[in-house]
Protein backbone atom coordinates (compact mmCIF):
# COMPACT_ATOMS: atom_id res chain seq x y z
CA UNK A 1 0.00 0.00 0.00
CA UNK A 2 2.92 2.44 -0.16
CA UNK A 3 2.99 4.64 -3.24
CA UNK A 4 2.73 8.24 -4.38
CA UNK A 5 -0.77 7.98 -5.81
CA UNK A 6 -2.45 9.77 -2.93
CA UNK A 7 -0.20 12.80 -3.31
CA UNK A 8 -0.31 12.84 -7.08
CA UNK A 9 -4.08 12.63 -6.99
CA UNK A 10 -4.07 16.02 -5.32
CA UNK A 11 -1.86 17.57 -7.99
CA UNK A 12 -3.06 20.67 -9.85
CA UNK A 13 -5.07 20.00 -12.97
CA UNK A 14 -2.51 21.50 -15.30
CA UNK A 15 0.22 19.26 -14.02
CA UNK A 16 -2.07 16.23 -13.87
CA UNK A 17 -2.41 16.02 -17.64
CA UNK A 18 1.33 15.45 -17.93
CA UNK A 19 1.68 12.31 -15.81
CA UNK A 20 3.52 9.83 -17.98
CA UNK A 21 4.60 6.22 -17.86
CA UNK A 22 7.52 6.70 -15.45
CA UNK A 23 5.29 8.27 -12.80
CA UNK A 24 2.57 5.64 -13.23
CA UNK A 25 5.18 2.88 -13.04
CA UNK A 26 6.66 4.29 -9.82
CA UNK A 27 3.19 4.69 -8.28
CA UNK A 28 2.34 1.06 -9.01
CA UNK A 29 5.46 -0.41 -7.40
CA UNK A 30 3.54 -0.62 -4.12
CA UNK A 31 4.75 -2.23 -0.95
CA UNK A 32 8.36 -2.92 -1.90
CA UNK A 33 9.05 0.41 -0.19
CA UNK A 34 8.71 -1.28 3.17
CA UNK A 35 10.58 -3.65 5.42
CA UNK A 36 7.56 -5.94 5.42
CA UNK A 37 8.12 -7.04 1.83
CA UNK A 38 11.73 -7.98 2.58
CA UNK A 39 10.83 -9.85 5.76
CA UNK A 40 8.02 -11.69 3.95
CA UNK A 41 10.50 -12.95 1.39
CA UNK A 42 13.02 -14.02 4.01
CA UNK A 43 10.45 -15.89 6.09
CA UNK A 44 9.01 -17.50 2.97
CA UNK A 45 12.42 -18.77 1.89
CA UNK A 46 13.10 -20.02 5.41
CA UNK A 47 9.82 -21.94 5.59
CA UNK A 48 9.52 -23.19 2.01
CA UNK A 49 13.01 -23.33 0.50
CA UNK A 50 12.82 -23.76 -3.26
CA UNK A 51 9.10 -24.35 -2.75
CA UNK A 52 8.72 -20.66 -1.91
CA UNK A 53 10.22 -19.76 -5.29
CA UNK A 54 7.49 -21.87 -6.90
CA UNK A 55 4.95 -20.11 -4.67
CA UNK A 56 6.24 -16.77 -5.95
CA UNK A 57 5.47 -17.85 -9.54
CA UNK A 58 1.89 -18.73 -8.52
CA UNK A 59 1.42 -15.46 -6.62
CA UNK A 60 2.89 -13.52 -9.55
CA UNK A 61 0.45 -15.14 -12.01
CA UNK A 62 -2.50 -14.29 -9.75
CA UNK A 63 -1.23 -10.73 -9.30
CA UNK A 64 -1.06 -10.28 -13.08
CA UNK A 65 -4.71 -11.30 -13.45
CA UNK A 66 -5.69 -8.81 -10.74
CA UNK A 67 -3.68 -6.00 -12.34
CA UNK A 68 -5.36 -6.61 -15.70
CA UNK A 69 -8.81 -6.66 -14.05
CA UNK A 70 -8.18 -3.33 -12.31
CA UNK A 71 -6.69 -1.84 -15.49
CA UNK A 72 -9.82 -2.77 -17.47
CA UNK A 73 -12.22 -1.36 -14.86
CA UNK A 74 -10.16 1.80 -14.29
CA UNK A 75 -10.13 2.67 -18.01
CA UNK A 76 -13.76 1.60 -18.37
CA UNK A 77 -14.77 3.97 -15.52
CA UNK A 78 -12.18 6.78 -15.66
CA UNK A 79 -14.36 9.05 -13.54
CA UNK A 80 -14.68 6.59 -10.66
CA UNK A 81 -14.17 8.26 -7.28
CA UNK A 82 -12.46 5.34 -5.57
CA UNK A 83 -11.54 1.68 -5.89
CA UNK A 84 -14.90 0.78 -4.34
CA UNK A 85 -16.71 2.31 -7.33
CA UNK A 86 -16.03 -0.75 -9.50
CA UNK A 87 -17.75 -3.13 -7.08
CA UNK A 88 -20.47 -0.58 -6.37
CA UNK A 89 -21.42 -0.42 -10.06
CA UNK A 90 -21.27 -4.20 -10.46
CA UNK A 91 -22.56 -5.90 -7.32
CA UNK A 92 -23.70 -3.16 -4.97
CA UNK A 93 -22.69 -1.19 -1.89
CA UNK A 94 -22.10 -4.11 0.48
CA UNK A 95 -19.35 -5.76 -1.64
CA UNK A 96 -17.92 -2.30 -2.35
CA UNK A 97 -17.62 -1.59 1.37
CA UNK A 98 -16.04 -5.01 1.95
CA UNK A 99 -13.55 -4.43 -0.88
CA UNK A 100 -12.15 -1.30 0.76
CA UNK A 101 -12.29 -2.58 4.33
CA UNK A 102 -10.83 -6.00 3.44
CA UNK A 103 -8.18 -4.73 1.04
CA UNK A 104 -7.07 -1.48 2.66
CA UNK A 105 -8.41 -1.04 6.20
CA UNK A 106 -7.74 -4.58 7.48
CA UNK A 107 -4.12 -4.62 6.21
CA UNK A 108 -3.62 -1.39 8.16
CA UNK A 109 -4.58 -3.36 11.28
CA UNK A 110 -2.29 -6.29 10.47
CA UNK A 111 0.41 -5.13 8.04
CA UNK A 112 1.35 -1.78 9.59
CA UNK A 113 1.91 -3.26 13.08
CA UNK A 114 4.48 -5.61 11.53
CA UNK A 115 6.26 -2.62 10.01
CA UNK A 116 6.17 -0.80 13.35
CA UNK A 117 7.48 -3.84 15.24
CA UNK A 118 10.41 -4.03 12.82
CA UNK A 119 11.09 -0.31 13.20
CA UNK A 120 10.96 -0.68 16.99
CA UNK A 121 13.58 -3.44 16.87
CA UNK A 122 15.98 -1.43 14.75
CA UNK A 123 15.56 1.76 16.79
CA UNK A 124 16.04 -0.05 20.09
CA UNK A 125 19.19 -1.66 18.69
CA UNK A 126 20.56 1.64 17.37
CA UNK A 127 19.42 3.75 20.35
CA UNK A 128 19.47 1.62 23.54
CA UNK A 129 17.57 4.12 25.69
CA UNK A 130 15.46 3.30 28.79
CA UNK A 131 12.11 3.83 27.09
CA UNK A 132 8.77 2.15 27.79
CA UNK A 133 7.65 -0.73 25.55
CA UNK A 134 6.34 0.26 22.11
CA UNK A 135 7.49 3.87 22.59
CA UNK A 136 8.92 4.16 19.07
CA UNK A 137 5.91 2.67 17.21
CA UNK A 138 3.49 4.95 19.05
CA UNK A 139 5.77 7.95 18.51
CA UNK A 140 6.00 7.25 14.76
CA UNK A 141 2.21 6.98 14.45
CA UNK A 142 1.66 10.21 16.40
CA UNK A 143 4.24 12.16 14.39
CA UNK A 144 2.94 11.08 10.98
CA UNK A 145 -0.67 11.50 12.00
CA UNK A 146 0.10 15.09 12.92
CA UNK A 147 2.03 15.70 9.69
CA UNK A 148 -0.85 14.35 7.59
CA UNK A 149 -3.38 16.48 9.46
CA UNK A 150 -1.18 19.49 8.75
CA UNK A 151 -0.91 18.40 5.14
CA UNK A 152 2.89 18.39 5.38
CA UNK A 153 3.34 15.28 3.21
CA UNK A 154 7.13 15.40 3.46
CA UNK A 155 8.00 11.80 2.64
CA UNK A 156 5.53 11.64 -0.25
CA UNK A 157 7.71 14.18 -2.07
CA UNK A 158 10.50 11.61 -2.33
CA UNK A 159 8.25 8.56 -2.66
CA UNK A 160 9.17 7.82 -6.28
CA UNK A 161 12.90 8.18 -5.62
CA UNK A 162 12.68 6.00 -2.53
CA UNK A 163 10.81 3.31 -4.48
CA UNK A 164 13.64 3.06 -6.99
CA UNK A 165 16.30 3.16 -4.25
CA UNK A 166 14.76 0.14 -2.49
CA UNK A 167 14.33 -1.64 -5.83
CA UNK A 168 18.02 -1.04 -6.58
CA UNK A 169 18.93 -2.34 -3.12
CA UNK A 170 17.05 -5.59 -3.74
CA UNK A 171 18.76 -6.10 -7.08
CA UNK A 172 22.29 -5.27 -5.86
CA UNK A 173 22.12 -7.38 -2.68
CA UNK A 174 20.54 -10.32 -4.51
CA UNK A 175 23.09 -10.17 -7.32
CA UNK A 176 26.06 -10.07 -4.93
CA UNK A 177 24.67 -13.00 -2.91
CA UNK A 178 23.94 -15.15 -5.97
CA UNK A 179 27.34 -14.41 -7.52
CA UNK A 180 29.14 -15.79 -4.44
CA UNK A 181 30.78 -12.47 -3.54
CA UNK A 182 28.98 -11.91 -0.25
CA UNK A 183 31.03 -10.64 2.68
CA UNK A 184 30.08 -13.69 4.78
CA UNK A 185 28.78 -16.50 2.55
CA UNK A 186 27.37 -19.53 4.33
CA UNK A 187 30.01 -22.21 4.57
CA UNK A 188 29.40 -25.57 2.95
CA UNK A 189 25.71 -26.21 2.36
CA UNK A 190 24.79 -23.03 0.45
CA UNK A 191 21.83 -23.67 -1.83
CA UNK A 192 21.62 -27.38 -1.02
CA UNK A 193 19.58 -26.46 2.07
CA UNK A 194 16.91 -24.96 -0.18
CA UNK A 195 15.82 -28.36 -1.44
CA UNK A 196 15.19 -29.90 1.98
CA UNK A 197 11.65 -30.03 3.39
CA UNK A 198 10.14 -27.72 0.78
CA UNK A 199 6.53 -26.52 0.85
CA UNK A 200 4.65 -24.61 -1.85
CA UNK A 201 0.89 -24.13 -1.46
CA UNK A 202 0.96 -23.15 2.20
CA UNK A 203 3.33 -20.23 1.53
CA UNK A 204 1.58 -18.74 -1.53
CA UNK A 205 -0.36 -16.31 0.70
CA UNK A 206 2.98 -15.16 2.11
CA UNK A 207 4.43 -14.78 -1.39
CA UNK A 208 1.33 -12.90 -2.49
CA UNK A 209 2.19 -10.01 -0.18
CA UNK A 210 5.15 -9.13 -2.41
CA UNK A 211 2.82 -8.21 -5.29
CA UNK A 212 -0.11 -6.41 -3.67
CA UNK A 213 -0.82 -2.75 -4.28
CA UNK A 214 -0.27 -2.16 -8.00
CA UNK A 215 -3.91 -1.04 -8.27
CA UNK A 216 -3.11 2.07 -6.19
CA UNK A 217 -2.10 3.68 -9.49
CA UNK A 218 -5.67 3.55 -10.87
CA UNK A 219 -6.84 6.82 -9.24
CA UNK A 220 -4.30 8.57 -11.47
CA UNK A 221 -6.23 7.74 -14.65
CA UNK A 222 -7.78 11.23 -15.01
CA UNK A 223 -4.36 12.81 -14.55
CA UNK A 224 -2.34 10.63 -16.93
CA UNK A 225 -1.08 11.95 -20.27
CA UNK A 226 -2.13 8.74 -22.04
CA UNK A 227 -3.81 6.41 -19.55
CA UNK A 228 -5.07 4.03 -22.24
CA UNK A 229 -1.53 3.27 -23.30
CA UNK A 230 0.44 3.74 -20.09
CA UNK A 231 -1.76 2.38 -17.27
CA UNK A 232 -1.75 -1.31 -18.32
CA UNK A 233 1.94 -1.09 -19.22
CA UNK A 234 2.77 0.48 -15.85
CA UNK A 235 0.80 -2.05 -13.79
CA UNK A 236 1.97 -5.15 -15.65
CA UNK A 237 5.52 -3.86 -16.15
CA UNK A 238 5.95 -2.98 -12.49
CA UNK A 239 4.84 -6.46 -11.44
CA UNK A 240 7.35 -8.04 -13.83
CA UNK A 241 10.20 -5.89 -12.53
CA UNK A 242 9.23 -6.47 -8.90
CA UNK A 243 9.00 -10.21 -9.53
CA UNK A 244 12.48 -10.38 -11.04
CA UNK A 245 14.04 -8.24 -8.30
CA UNK A 246 12.37 -10.15 -5.48
CA UNK A 247 13.18 -13.50 -7.12
CA UNK A 248 16.86 -12.57 -7.21
CA UNK A 249 16.71 -11.25 -3.63
CA UNK A 250 15.01 -14.43 -2.38
CA UNK A 251 17.38 -16.78 -4.19
CA UNK A 252 20.39 -14.93 -2.82
CA UNK A 253 19.11 -15.31 0.73
CA UNK A 254 19.41 -19.09 0.45
CA UNK A 255 23.09 -18.74 -0.42
CA UNK A 256 24.15 -16.77 2.64
CA UNK A 257 21.70 -17.40 5.53
CA UNK A 258 20.54 -20.75 7.02
CA UNK A 259 16.84 -21.34 6.46
CA UNK A 260 16.18 -21.74 10.17
CA UNK A 261 17.56 -18.24 10.73
CA UNK A 262 15.46 -16.79 7.93
CA UNK A 263 12.30 -18.37 9.32
CA UNK A 264 12.83 -17.42 12.98
CA UNK A 265 14.97 -14.26 13.06
CA UNK A 266 13.06 -11.12 14.16
CA UNK A 267 14.95 -9.15 11.48
CA UNK A 268 16.06 -11.61 8.77
CA UNK A 269 16.44 -8.83 6.19
CA UNK A 270 19.05 -7.17 8.42
CA UNK A 271 20.90 -10.49 8.86
CA UNK A 272 20.87 -10.89 5.08
CA UNK A 273 22.15 -7.37 4.36
CA UNK A 274 25.00 -7.71 6.86
CA UNK A 275 25.99 -11.14 5.50
CA UNK A 276 26.20 -9.72 1.99
CA UNK A 277 27.55 -6.20 2.56
CA UNK A 278 29.43 -6.65 5.84
CA UNK A 279 29.00 -5.19 9.36
CA UNK A 280 29.78 -1.66 8.15
CA UNK A 281 26.46 -1.63 6.28
CA UNK A 282 24.43 -1.78 9.48
CA UNK A 283 23.93 1.96 9.87
CA UNK A 284 23.14 2.48 6.19
CA UNK A 285 20.64 -0.35 6.17
CA UNK A 286 19.01 0.94 9.35
CA UNK A 287 18.51 4.34 7.71
CA UNK A 288 17.05 2.70 4.58
CA UNK A 289 14.75 0.49 6.63
CA UNK A 290 13.49 3.34 8.80
CA UNK A 291 12.84 5.58 5.82
CA UNK A 292 10.94 2.71 4.21
CA UNK A 293 8.79 2.23 7.30
CA UNK A 294 8.13 5.94 7.61
CA UNK A 295 7.25 6.14 3.94
CA UNK A 296 4.80 3.25 4.18
CA UNK A 297 3.13 4.68 7.28
CA UNK A 298 2.94 8.11 5.67
CA UNK A 299 1.43 6.69 2.47
CA UNK A 300 -1.25 4.75 4.33
CA UNK A 301 -2.19 7.82 6.35
CA UNK A 302 -2.41 9.83 3.14
CA UNK A 303 -4.36 7.35 0.99
CA UNK A 304 -6.72 5.26 3.15
CA UNK A 305 -8.37 8.20 4.95
CA UNK A 306 -9.21 9.69 1.57
CA UNK A 307 -10.77 6.40 0.50
CA UNK A 308 -12.96 6.64 3.58
CA UNK A 309 -13.69 10.28 2.79
CA UNK A 310 -14.89 9.30 -0.70
CA UNK A 311 -17.02 6.49 0.75
CA UNK A 312 -18.55 8.94 3.24
CA UNK A 313 -19.46 11.25 0.37
CA UNK A 314 -21.21 8.26 -1.26
CA UNK A 315 -23.01 7.45 2.00
CA UNK A 316 -21.17 4.13 2.45
CA UNK A 317 -19.65 5.05 5.83
CA UNK A 318 -20.59 7.61 8.49
CA UNK A 319 -20.59 11.21 7.31
CA UNK A 320 -18.09 12.14 10.03
CA UNK A 321 -15.32 10.70 7.83
CA UNK A 322 -15.85 13.39 5.18
CA UNK A 323 -15.33 16.25 7.64
CA UNK A 324 -12.44 18.44 6.58
CA UNK A 325 -10.38 20.76 8.73
CA UNK A 326 -11.74 24.24 7.95
CA UNK A 327 -8.29 25.72 7.42
CA UNK A 328 -6.08 22.80 6.40
CA UNK A 329 -8.63 20.94 4.25
CA UNK A 330 -7.53 17.51 5.52
CA UNK A 331 -9.95 14.70 6.57
CA UNK A 332 -8.99 14.82 10.24
CA UNK A 333 -11.44 12.23 11.59
CA UNK A 334 -10.54 9.72 8.87
CA UNK A 335 -6.81 10.25 9.45
CA UNK A 336 -7.11 9.74 13.21
CA UNK A 337 -9.27 6.64 12.66
CA UNK A 338 -6.73 5.05 10.31
CA UNK A 339 -3.86 6.01 12.65
CA UNK A 340 -5.57 4.06 15.44
CA UNK A 341 -5.72 0.87 13.35
CA UNK A 342 -2.03 -0.15 13.60
CA UNK A 343 -2.08 0.73 17.31
CA UNK A 344 -5.01 -1.67 17.67
CA UNK A 345 -2.99 -4.35 15.88
CA UNK A 346 0.01 -3.66 18.12
CA UNK A 347 -2.12 -3.98 21.24
CA UNK A 348 -3.72 -7.17 19.93
CA UNK A 349 -0.34 -8.76 19.17
CA UNK A 350 1.40 -7.26 22.20
CA UNK A 351 4.13 -5.95 19.89
CA UNK A 352 5.62 -9.45 19.92
CA UNK A 353 8.03 -10.17 17.02
CA UNK A 354 6.66 -13.73 17.05
CA UNK A 355 3.37 -12.28 15.79
CA UNK A 356 4.97 -10.95 12.59
CA UNK A 357 4.29 -14.08 10.53
CA UNK A 358 0.59 -14.60 11.43
CA UNK A 359 -0.11 -10.86 11.13
CA UNK A 360 1.48 -10.75 7.67
CA UNK A 361 -0.47 -13.78 6.45
CA UNK A 362 -3.71 -12.35 7.88
CA UNK A 363 -3.14 -9.07 6.03
CA UNK A 364 -2.40 -10.99 2.83
CA UNK A 365 -5.56 -13.10 3.19
CA UNK A 366 -7.68 -9.97 3.64
CA UNK A 367 -6.18 -8.37 0.54
CA UNK A 368 -6.68 -11.55 -1.48
CA UNK A 369 -10.37 -11.55 -0.55
CA UNK A 370 -10.62 -7.97 -1.80
CA UNK A 371 -9.10 -9.09 -5.11
CA UNK A 372 -11.73 -11.85 -5.33
CA UNK A 373 -14.42 -9.15 -5.08
CA UNK A 374 -12.65 -7.19 -7.82
CA UNK A 375 -12.55 -10.20 -10.16
CA UNK A 376 -16.24 -10.90 -9.54
CA UNK A 377 -16.98 -7.23 -10.28
CA UNK A 378 -15.12 -7.51 -13.58
CA UNK A 379 -17.19 -10.52 -14.67
CA UNK A 380 -20.49 -8.91 -13.63
CA UNK A 381 -19.63 -5.69 -15.48
CA UNK A 382 -18.81 -7.71 -18.60
CA UNK A 383 -22.26 -9.31 -18.43
CA UNK A 384 -24.33 -6.27 -17.47
CA UNK A 385 -22.54 -3.73 -19.63
CA UNK A 386 -21.26 -5.61 -22.70
CA UNK A 387 -21.26 -2.44 -24.81
CA UNK A 388 -19.32 -0.29 -22.34
CA UNK A 389 -16.17 1.32 -23.68
CA UNK A 390 -13.17 -0.79 -22.70
CA UNK A 391 -9.86 0.70 -23.93
CA UNK A 392 -8.13 -2.28 -22.29
CA UNK A 393 -9.66 -5.73 -21.98
CA UNK A 394 -8.33 -8.42 -19.66
CA UNK A 395 -7.62 -11.41 -21.94
CA UNK A 396 -9.16 -14.89 -22.04
CA UNK A 397 -12.49 -13.93 -20.48
CA UNK A 398 -14.19 -15.66 -18.70
CA UNK A 399 -11.56 -18.36 -18.17
CA UNK A 400 -8.88 -16.13 -16.65
CA UNK A 401 -11.00 -14.39 -13.98
CA UNK A 402 -12.67 -17.69 -13.06
CA UNK A 403 -9.27 -19.35 -12.64
CA UNK A 404 -8.06 -16.33 -10.65
CA UNK A 405 -11.01 -16.50 -8.25
CA UNK A 406 -10.65 -20.26 -7.82
CA UNK A 407 -6.90 -19.92 -7.32
CA UNK A 408 -7.19 -17.17 -4.73
CA UNK A 409 -9.90 -18.98 -2.78
CA UNK A 410 -7.68 -22.07 -2.72
CA UNK A 411 -4.69 -19.99 -1.58
CA UNK A 412 -6.75 -18.60 1.30
CA UNK A 413 -7.79 -22.11 2.32
CA UNK A 414 -4.13 -23.18 2.38
CA UNK A 415 -2.71 -19.98 3.86
CA UNK A 416 -1.39 -21.37 7.15
CA UNK A 417 2.19 -22.65 6.75
CA UNK A 418 2.11 -24.46 10.12
CA UNK A 419 -0.72 -25.94 12.22
CA UNK A 420 0.24 -23.89 15.26
CA UNK A 421 -0.35 -20.66 13.29
CA UNK A 422 -3.81 -21.59 11.97
CA UNK A 423 -5.67 -20.46 15.07
CA UNK A 424 -4.00 -17.04 15.11
CA UNK A 425 -4.59 -16.44 11.40
CA UNK A 426 -8.25 -17.46 11.58
CA UNK A 427 -8.76 -15.38 14.71
CA UNK A 428 -7.08 -12.25 13.32
CA UNK A 429 -8.76 -12.39 9.92
CA UNK A 430 -12.11 -13.88 10.88
CA UNK A 431 -12.88 -11.54 13.77
CA UNK A 432 -11.99 -8.34 11.91
CA UNK A 433 -13.59 -9.20 8.56
CA UNK A 434 -16.63 -10.68 10.32
CA UNK A 435 -17.11 -7.46 12.27
CA UNK A 436 -16.74 -5.33 9.14
CA UNK A 437 -19.20 -7.57 7.26
CA UNK A 438 -21.87 -7.33 9.97
CA UNK A 439 -21.51 -3.57 10.37
CA UNK A 440 -21.42 -3.09 6.58
CA UNK A 441 -24.58 -5.14 6.05
CA UNK A 442 -26.45 -3.23 8.75
CA UNK A 443 -25.27 0.07 7.32
CA UNK A 444 -26.36 -0.69 3.74
CA UNK A 445 -29.72 -2.17 4.76
CA UNK A 446 -30.88 0.21 7.48
CA UNK A 447 -28.93 3.42 6.93
CA UNK A 448 -28.51 3.57 3.14
CA UNK A 449 -31.80 1.65 2.74
CA UNK A 450 -30.45 -0.19 -0.30
CA UNK A 451 -30.24 -3.83 -1.22
CA UNK A 452 -26.95 -5.45 -0.21
CA UNK A 453 -26.16 -6.45 -3.79
CA UNK A 454 -28.10 -3.74 -5.63
CA UNK A 455 -25.81 -2.23 -8.29
CA UNK A 456 -25.51 1.54 -8.36
CA UNK A 457 -25.74 3.43 -11.65
CA UNK A 458 -22.68 5.56 -12.32
CA UNK A 459 -22.17 8.30 -14.86
CA UNK A 460 -18.51 7.32 -15.29
CA UNK A 461 -19.55 4.13 -17.10
CA UNK A 462 -20.37 4.97 -20.70
CA UNK A 463 -21.84 2.66 -23.34
CA UNK A 464 -20.50 2.59 -26.89
CA UNK A 465 -22.90 4.01 -29.47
Amino acid sequence: MSDSSATLARAPAGRAQGLRFRVLFAASIGVIVAQLGMVTLMQGVGIGGWGFIAAMFIAFALALTNAMAYAEMALMMPGARSLSSYAEAAVGNFPAILLVFAGYVTPAIFGLPVELILADQILRDALPLPLPPLFWPVALVVVFTWLNILGADVFAKVQTTLSFVVLAFLLVVGLIAVSGNAAAPMAGAAWSQMGQGTVVLSVVALAFWVFVGSEFVTPLVPEAADARRDLPRAMIGSLVVIFLAQLLFAAGAGAVIPRQTLATSPAPHLDYALAVLGPSAKVGFAVLALLASASLLNSVLAAVPRMLQGMAENGQVHSVFKWLHPRLGTPVVAIVFVACLPLLGLAWSGGDPAAILPLTISASVAWILAYVVAQISLMVLRQRHPRASRPFRAPWYPLLPLLAVAGMVFVVSQSSPAPELTGQIVRYTGVVLGLFAVVGAIWVKWVMKRGLFEPVATGSLQERS
